[in-house]
């Protein structure tokens, strides 16, 4: 029969809502990958169909909803497992419906506006050592507060990684449950009145407005609630790279974040002095090395994912694409920091192209992300 980690992760990349009862399709597992040892619940599974046609599933096409769902009997070994609502590569419009409520078109937003500022900032920064006369207070400031914005907004943008990774199968309720929870904010009376008649998340008829109240905003994965997967460690259970890179690209961001906190006028006087060299390395050079390798760490799970070995690229595969230029500009802000601790002149130029380059290889994967989840997958012919 099929291993219930590959059963669950399947059905945690379906469409929320109760499988409908038209008779479906009739799919076979004939071999499924995962990440290194067995720690984890596959990424990819290739399946047949009772003609023999081949389709392949890949995690991250499903929880980014690049296949539209369709109701299947998935089956390993002649056991069949009934009900799975599996999103496989079929017909249908190209164009994803309902973006404005789905939690990875927001992430994508987010990322690239980062990446905007960013860009932006690697400029300002990098301009003054080949034109010394823009070099003025006035440009430097400037670049520190674009800065701190882009640091926020990758906060921000990782933070919703997590709660993708929360609410993975749930991600077009989105917007309902932060509508809600805005709701909720607003009107805290009407939300203790309701208490009393609240359902539980583990009701798997919620659908709507309703089932936005069980959206899970932090804390331990509510998966398991939901008949998916525990990324946690439990007993018997396996983990998901998803929640794993969630977590890893948060820490780096909220650590990058206080080098674009402590880099604002006024924080630590004479920063760029050197008057206070131990402060400056510690509080503002340390976290954007520290934060730099995160973002590596972050990005290279995510190619690892798509890949179907961990030495074998995908070029080819837009949610690789996303990964490799995401390593590119993790590289280029590790780089940043790593060279800011030296006061050569050449290493100090260095330091400011890597911010530059690298940011741009953010906005380049950030958009190719964007087009990653507007669009679906085209049909298999």
């Amino acid at each position: 029969m099929v291993a219930p980690s590959v059963a669950q992760s399947l059905e945690a990349s379906a469409s929320p809502g109760p499988v409908k009862p038209p008779a479906p399709a009739s799919l076979h597992i004939q071999q499924h990958h995962g990440l290194s040892g067995g720690r984890f619940n596959p990424t990819h599974l290739h399946l047949v169909d009772s003609d023999g046609r081949e389709v392949e599933w890949q995690s991250r096409r499903a929880r980014k909803r690049r296949y539209a769902a369709k109701s299947h009997h998935i089956g390993q070994n002649g056991h069949v497992v009934e009900g799975i609502a599996l999103r496989v590569q079929s017909l249908g419009d190209q164009l994803k419906p309902h973006l404005m409520y789905d939690v990875s078109f927001w992430i994508a937003v987010w990322f690239t506006l980062g990446s905007t500022v960013w860009v932006i900032n690697g400029f300002l920064t990098w301009l003054p050592f080949i034109y010394p006369s823009v070099g003025t207070d006035r440009n430097a400031h400037t670049a520190a507060g674009l800065a701190f914005l882009g640091g926020t907004i990758f906060n921000i943008g990782s933070y919703l990684m997590v709660v993708e990774a929360l609410d993975r199968g749930r991600e077009t309720q989105f917007g309902t449950a932060l509508g809600r929870l805005l709701h909720d904010i607003a009107h805290p009376t009407e939300m203790k009145d309701a208490e009393s008649g609240f359902t539980t998340p583990s009701d798997k008829n919620l659908v709507g407005p309703d089932a936005a109240r069980g959206f899970a905003w932090w804390g331990k994965p509510l998966w398991h609630e939901f008949g998916y997967d525990a990324t946690w460690s439990e007993s018997g259970k396996k983990h998901h790279p998803l929640m794993q890179k969630a977590l890893v690209q948060l820490c780096a961001a909220c650590t990058f974040w206080i080098a674009t906190l402590t880099g604002l006028p006024g924080v630590i006087p004479g920063l760029f002095d050197g008057e206070h060299v131990v402060i400056g390395d510690v509080f503002f050079w340390s976290p954007q090395v520290i934060g730099g390798s995160g973002f590596v760490i972050s990005s290279a799970i995510l190619m690892i994912e798509v890949q179907h070995h961990w030495w074998q690229p995908r070029p080819l595969d837009i949610g690789w694409q996303v990964g490799v230029w995401n390593l590119v500009g993790a590289l280029g802000f590790l780089l940043c920091g790593a060279l800011g601790y030296s006061k050569n002149s050449r290493m100090e130029y260095e330091s400011a192209l890597a911010t530059f380059w690298g940011s741009w290889a953010f906005l380049i994967g950030s958009c190719c992300q964007v087009w990653e989840v507007v669009w679906r997958e085209p049909p298999q012919s």
